[in-house]
């Protein structure tokens, strides 16, 4: 393997970690510090790799529904209702599915 390919793949391994730490200090400061959460409880407005640290549950009634795109870095900035929004979902029946978990 050249240097920097080498170098590339160690930067983006850093990148995914630093990322997993963000969206988990993100969670808890959005719900854990207000006196918690119920884990089954989602909103419209969370981002989908919020939903997947709470519950990793979601990813199969995710991916059922048509968002194959778990990993993707829009899945860490994008609501749940803008991501519905993009896939042509009617975000009221996703959360209806959700809150059966």
């Amino acid at each position: 393997m050249y240097f920097f390919e080498y170098m590339n793949k160690k930067l983006l391994e850093k990148i995914v970690k630093i990322v997993q730490v963000v969206i988990r200090w993100k969670c808890y400061n959005r719900y854990m510090k207000k006196g918690g959460i119920d884990m089954a409880q989602f909103t419209k407005d969370m981002t989908i790799g919020e939903m997947l640290q709470m519950n990793p549950a979601v990813a199969p009634v995710l991916m059922e529904a048509g968002m194959h795109c778990l990993g993707c870095p829009s899945a860490q900035g994008e609501s749940l209702e803008e991501a519905a929004m993009v896939h042509g979902i009617d975000v009221d029946d996703l959360m209806g599915k959700l809150a059966e978990l």
